[in-house]
């Protein structure tokens, strides 16, 4: 949008046309401005001041408190945070912290222990008493160089505790939970009083970092406290767990007539455990005919791995499988992704919506069964393929797609030769042809892996497929 000039209204009183923009179009324009930008605009004049702080503004937008960024919390970033917290503490809904766990204790000059966690906590507990949140995520990152969990001094943790209890009271309206890191002492306090949040839908429980002190022998404190929680909330339809969090408890849980009806299972897979192998599962399946499941074998604290007939095992026939994502080069050893292919297109083709294959570099080129696979999946929507890939292959695949893909990714693109017949790294000119191409068929800008055009061959190419990033988008 381009202003300029002056206006003049009635009173023949000139006023620049951007103090006239209408609330609705100055509304829209700062959804996409990040926390400082719409700040900074509330300064220029009453009329912006107006819009910026109110909840129309807010309303849609995540707001992202970091704490690790700077612990000391000193000047004017702790001013601000204060200010938005008590100014706009009303129209906030969606908000993730990342908490610090600094031990009073610890021997980091930067951190400061015991102040820093009573400045966060008492910060975030305003927050939360004066807005009506929907969707709350809270990760806790520790500072310990050692291998034991988190700290037991009282000092460290009464702060902690006061905080959770408060959080519990005040969202009574929370659709949207997610708990990453929490230690698990802390973690099955908070399950109990889950009771108090009748209108929560979707649960996030420790499967993105999770605390160096779990152990693969599901003896934790949390063994009991998830499947008791999961019974107490009846509207419960998404659950997102580690697998070392799954038991033959939870599937008696799921199974009980009283017990939510899930829509969505997500398991994060570090380990050989396979928990769809108890027979209490079958229970459950017919308890939720409309149980979908994701499944992410992603690298994690146990480097496990898994054996042709472990990894197999999880792809059950009579699973609806949503999501699966690949990204654990230990399962690669003996799997190739033209099993998984050939796998899904048998038993998942009618329900899967994303596959993610992320390995390692040095992988060869994609299978041709990939085009296929594309053809026979009429919910497939993100594709992101971590092996090369031919172009005329790839070309296939979005075309095969084609009006349905929202998502297509590969590590790198190669120039398939007929004579020889052989790959080889693509010129700058094939590179914009690909995207000209590749851009009409999907339907929006698609661009090649950038450092594709960089190397001189094919074995130079590195693998550069940001895999942690995109996992977590989807977790």
């Amino acid at each position: 949008m381009r202003i300029e000039g002056p206006s003049t209204d009635n009173s023949g009183v000139t006023s620049p046309q951007w103090q006239t923009l209408p609330y609705g179009i100055l509304i829209e324009i700062f959804r996409w401005l990040s926390v400082t930008e719409v700040l900074d605009v509330s300064r220029t004049c009453q009329h912006w001041r107006r819009c910026a702080l109110s909840a129309s503004t807010w309303v849609h937008r995540c707001l992202v408190l970091d704490f690790t960024a700077d612990c000391r919390m000193k000047g004017t970033r702790q001013e601000l945070i204060e200010w938005l917290t008590s100014g706009l503490g009303h129209a906030i809904r969606h908000v993730k912290i990342i908490f610090s766990l600094v031990c009073e204790g610890s021997q980091d000059p930067f951190f400061t222990g015991l102040r820093i966690r009573r400045q966060q906590y008492d910060i975030m507990a305003d927050l939360v008493a004066r807005g009506n949140l929907k969707s709350l995520e809270m990760e806790f990152v520790q500072h310990v160089q050692k291998q034991s969990a988190s700290c037991e001094h009282r000092e460290c943790n009464w702060p902690l505790v006061m905080f959770l209890r408060k959080v519990v009271v005040h969202l009574s309206d929370l659709s949207h939970l997610s708990i990453q890191g929490l230690p698990d002492v802390h973690c099955k306090g908070l399950l109990k009083t889950l009771q108090q949040v009748p209108s929560l839908r979707r649960l996030d429980l420790s499967h993105k970092r999770q605390p160096c002190s779990r152990q693969v022998s599901l003896r934790g404190r949390l063994r009991k406290a998830i499947p008791t929680a999961v019974l107490q909330l009846k509207s419960l339809q998404v659950l997102k767990i580690s697998n070392i969090d799954v038991q033959d408890g939870l599937w008696h849980a799921l199974s009980n007539s009283d017990a939510p009806s899930l829509q969505q299972l997500s398991l994060v897979v570090y380990n050989d455990y396979n928990p769809f192998l108890q027979p209490a599962w079958e229970r459950v399946s017919q308890n939720c005919p409309d149980l979908k499941v994701e499944l992410f074998f992603v690298k994690g604290p146990w480097r496990y791995a898994l054996t042709r007939s472990e990894f197999w095992s999880f792809l059950r026939a009579n699973m609806k499988l949503k999501t699966l994502a690949v990204a654990q080069k230990k399962v690669s050893n003996d799997i190739e992704m033209r099993d998984i292919i050939t796998t899904i297109i048998e038993r998942h083709a009618q329900v899967l919506e994303t596959l993610l294959f992320l390995q390692s570099d040095r992988q060869p080129v994609a299978p041709t069964n990939i085009v296929e696979f594309v053809r026979s999946c009429p919910k497939l929507t993100d594709l992101v393929i971590g092996p090369a890939i031919g172009d005329r292959r790839l070309k296939a695949a979005a075309k095969a797609g084609q009006g349905r893909l929202r998502r297509l990714q590969v590590r790198l693109v190669l120039k398939e030769v007929r004579h020889p017949p052989r790959p080889r790294l693509m010129t700058r000119e094939e590179d914009e042809i690909l995207q000209t191409e590749m851009t009409r068929l999907l339907g929006y800008e698609w661009t090649t892996p950038p450092h594709m055009t960089l190397a001189e061959d094919f074995e130079d190419a590195y693998d550069t497929l940001p895999q942690d990033k995109i996992i977590d988008e989807y977790l």
